[in-house]
């Protein structure tokens, strides 16, 4: 495929694929839920150890499934390797590939033209079949994904071993190969420091919530990832319905705690609020985790009904759309520098509110 045919096809497909602007079940504490299943070519080295000739094969067998699955002509296949760093780092922001793929010689990604799931190339397996879906929807996204699963088998040998079940890179995928995900806006556990509390003791093994700040696992505008730890031993119907036990118990204290925050401190949590609107409203310059804390605020808020004529989802895409690339592209600039960068989102932000007609 041409490269600029192949990149407008994949915008295209990336713009349809903006979950987080769509509505989903319990989207007020949801605002994405993912469904990943992790496979490998048999007879072939993990990715870590690929040799150009190993590409081959791997190469085929996608270009088979874009052109002869039942998906047909509707999945566009990209190189990474081809594509510049601000492409890349882009596609990074929207969550569809991985900081480790951006520097890989031999990684690709494949997004259907609807935007209804993605497939990771040579990132730790071979084949990474991702699923998103808004709010909170694992039984619907995993549905997908394995119906990608059975149409990618056809065009792959997959390594499976009767006993264990499908070979992984890393031990913890193997088995059922799934992983399901989610990520949380979860601002008043953040505030009351109770988010590591809510697992219970016994389902620790099975998942966890982590931060979504890079490696230092903070959480960045109160927003956390939780997600499944266990595909060996359990089966996709158990992976599910654990996360879904756990999942219904975090929402169910997050909704508790905003309720007994506003009725207790409603005064203080209008302030609040209404400082970060007024701070993205009007600030010259503005870091990303600066911008993130205050959307944050103005999200609850939007939720509490203390800030009208806007939605949640209006608020989601501010705070993808906020980051460096997206910025990039939508002024139509390269960056000098952050303090730059920085500028431009506050111009961004206060143009999104100002323009809204937000109260």
């Amino acid at each position: 495929m041409d490269r600029g045919e192949g990149s407008l096809l994949f915008e295209g497909a990336l713009q349809r694929s903006a979950f987080w602007t769509a509505t989903g079940p319990f989207c007020h504490v949801v605002l994405s839920s993912r469904a990943r299943l992790a496979r490998n070519m048999r007879s072939l080295p993990f990715p870590n150890r690929l040799e150009s000739d190993d590409m081959l094969p791997i190469r085929a067998a996608m270009e088979h499934f874009a052109t002869e699955s039942s998906f047909g002509e509707g999945v566009n296949l990209m190189e990474l390797r081809r594509m510049h760093d601000n492409e890349k780092r882009y596609l990074r922001e929207r969550n569809v590939i991985t900081p480790e793929m951006e520097g890989s010689e031999y990684a690709m990604v494949a997004v259907d033209r609807h935007g209804d799931f993605i497939i990771l190339i040579n990132e730790e397996d071979h084949f990474r079949i991702q699923v998103i879906r808004p709010g909170l929807q694992f039984t619907e996204a995993y549905r997908m994904a394995d119906a990608i699963d059975s149409e990618l088998n056809r065009f792959v040998p997959y390594a499976f071993s009767d006993e264990i079940g499908y070979l992984t890179s890393c031990t913890s995928n193997l088995g059922t190969g799934l992983r399901v995900s989610a990520l949380l806006h979860l601002p008043v556990l953040t505030m009351k420091n109770r988010v590591q509390d809510i697992v219970p003791e016994e389902k620790k093994q099975y998942v966890e919530i982590r931060g979504t700040a890079g490696r230092s696992n903070r959480p960045l505008g109160g927003i956390h990832q939780f997600a499944s730890r266990v595909s060996l031993g359990l089966s996709e119907v158990d992976i599910i319905e654990i996360a879904d036990e756990v999942m219904a118990r975090i929402i169910d204290i997050e909704d508790s705690l905003r309720d007994e925050l506003f009725s207790e401190n409603r005064l203080q949590v209008e302030d609040s609020v209404s400082r970060s609107f007024g701070v993205l409203s009007c600030a010259r310059r503005m870091s990303y985790v600066e911008a993130m804390e205050h959307l944050s605020g103005v999200r609850l808020g939007v939720i509490l009904a203390v800030i009208k004529n806007t939605d949640i989802q209006a608020v989601n895409d501010m705070m993808v759309r906020s980051q460096w690339a997206h910025l990039q592209r939508h002024y139509g600039i390269i960056f000098k520098n952050s303090v730059e960068c920085d500028e431009y989102r506050a111009e961004y932000l206060r143009n999104q509110l100002n323009n809204s007609g937000v109260e």
